[in-house]
Order: C-alpha cells, then structure tokens, then sequence
C-alpha cells in the first residue's frame, strides 16, 4: 500500500510539479533513433526533475543523487525490435517496489 501511495505522489508530482517535469510521462511513446539519444533525453528531464522532487519529497530523497539513481531506475530506455526504436520506459511502479529503492540507505 506504501507502495500505491508513493506511486501516486510522485506521478502527481512529475506531471503537475512544473510545466518541464511532466517530460518523462509525457515522452513515453516518443521514438528516439538510438540509445544515445534516448539515455541523453531522459538524462536531460532528469535534470529538470531533480529539485522539485528533492523539495517535495524530502521523506524519500536526501540528495540529488538519490533522486538522480531513482529516475534512471525508473525510467530506462529500452529496444522495441518491431520499429527499430528506443521509447523511455514507465517503470515508476517496478522501481518503487524493488529491492533498491527498499533496502537503499537514507
């Protein structure tokens, strides 16, 4: 149930934070031509993410660095073979629920 309620605050927070952080929800279906491309993109609205979610969720992120390793668990790029394209991943929920983000020192 944590887990639901994290989910939810920080997908609120990301898609009504700022008109920049919606980026990552709102890029999902974007192709990118590579990897390099992709991991650059996502590299970039993890930028624009990092202090509104550290001043929003202090409970949960202590440095920029822990908000950084979370956004790039939580949205990787990855290969989809069918067109030959990278998309970012929602893995919001994966990343939450995972032994990482669990058992992660504060």
């Amino acid at each position: 149930m944590k887990t639901i309620l994290i989910l939810a605050a920080v997908s609120t927070a990301l898609v009504t934070g700022t008109p920049a952080a919606a980026h990552h929800l709102q890029n999902l279906d974007t192709p990118y031509a590579s990897r390099g491309v992709c991991e650059s993109t996502v590299a970039h609205f993890n930028a624009d993410d990092w202090d509104m979610l550290l001043d929003q969720f202090p409970t949960f992120f202590q440095t920029q660095g822990d908000v950084a390793s979370f956004l790039t668990r939580a949205f990787p790029c990855e290969y989809n073979s069918s067109d030959g394209n990278w998309y970012i991943h929602n893995g919001l929920a994966e990343t939450l629920s995972s032994d990482w983000y669990q058992h992660r020192n504060r």
